[in-house]
C-alpha cells in the first residue's frame, strides 16, 4: 500500500485553503504518497479528487469508525490515526483500507499488531528521534514503521538508516497555512524535491554500506 523507502506528504491546514494545489505541488516535487488530515476544511473533497486521478492518498487524524467510512467513500487507500484505536483498525480492514495507527511504545506496537495493523505511525517521532526508532527495531525487526511528527528533511537519511519503512513529512513540506500564490506552490514543490533527493541519497548510502 505504502512503498518502502519512500515519503508520505501530509497536508494539514486548520483554516483550509488550496489543499488540492498543495497536493499537486508535492506530486510535482516527486512525492507520490499523500495524506490529508480530516480536520482540514475541504479534506475529503481533495482526497476524492486525488483518488480520482489515481493517486495513493489517505486521510489522517482519523479517530472513529464514522470517519473511516467517510474516508472510504472518497476512494482513500489508507487511514492514519494519532493513536491506537481498535475500532478504526477493524473498520478500515473491513472496508479494504490500510489502517495506520499511531504508536510510540513497544506495548502499543504489540497491541496494534494484535488488532490487525501491519503498518504503524511512530508518533511523535521527534521525541525519540532516529535512535529511538533503531532501538525499536531490535524486538520488532519487520514491523512497518512510519516516523511522523517533527521530522525534518535533513533527518531523512538518519531515519532511513535507523530502519524507517516510510518517512512522513508535514509542515516541513507544505507549511502551516495553505498556499496563497504561485510562489508558495513553487516553495512546496521545491521542498518536496529536496525531500525526495534525501531519500534517494539515503538509499544509495545504505546500498554502498552493504
Amino acid at each position: 500500500m505504502l512503498g518502502a523507502g519512500s515519503l508520505l506528504g501530509i497536508v494539514r491546514f486548520h483554516e483550509g485553503g488550496d489543499v488540492s494545489g498543495a497536493m499537486a505541488a508535492l506530486v510535482r516535487g516527486g512525492i507520490e504518497q499523500l495524506e490529508v488530515t480530516i480536520d482540514t476544511p475541504g479534506a475529503l473533497a481533495a482526497v476524492a479528487d486525488a483518488a480520482g486521478e489515481g493517486r495513493t492518498v489517505g486521510v489522517g487524524t482519523v479517530v472513529d469508525s464514522e470517519q473511516v467510512r467517510a474516508a472510504a467513500a472518497t476512494g482513500a487507500r489508507f487511514v492514519v490515526s494519532p493513536g491506537l484505536v481498535p475500532e478504526v483498525i477493524e473498520t478500515a480492514l473491513t472496508l479494504g483500507l490500510e489502517p495506520v495507527p499511531g504508536v510510540f511504545t513497544a506495548t502499543e506496537i504489540i497491541a496494534a499488531t494484535a488488532a490487525g495493523a501491519r503498518v504503524m505511525k511512530l508518533f511523535p517521532a521527534s521525541c525519540g528521534g532516529p535512535s529511538y526508532l533503531r532501538a525499536l527495531r531490535g524486538p520488532f525487526p519487520t514491523i512497518a514503521l512510519i516516523p511522523t511528527g517533527g521530522v525534518r528533511i535533513d533527518e531523512v537519511q538518519a531515519y532511513l538508516n535507523a530502519g524507517a519503512t516510510v518517512i512522513a513529512l508535514g509542515s516541513e513540506l507544505v507549511g502551516r497555512v495553505a498556499p496563497r500564490s504561485d510562489t508558495d506552490l513553487e516553495w512546496i514543490a521545491a521542498q518536496a524535491t529536496r525531500a525526495a533527493a534525501a531519500v534517494r541519497d539515503g538509499a544509495q548510502s545504505m546500498q554502498a554500506s552493504v
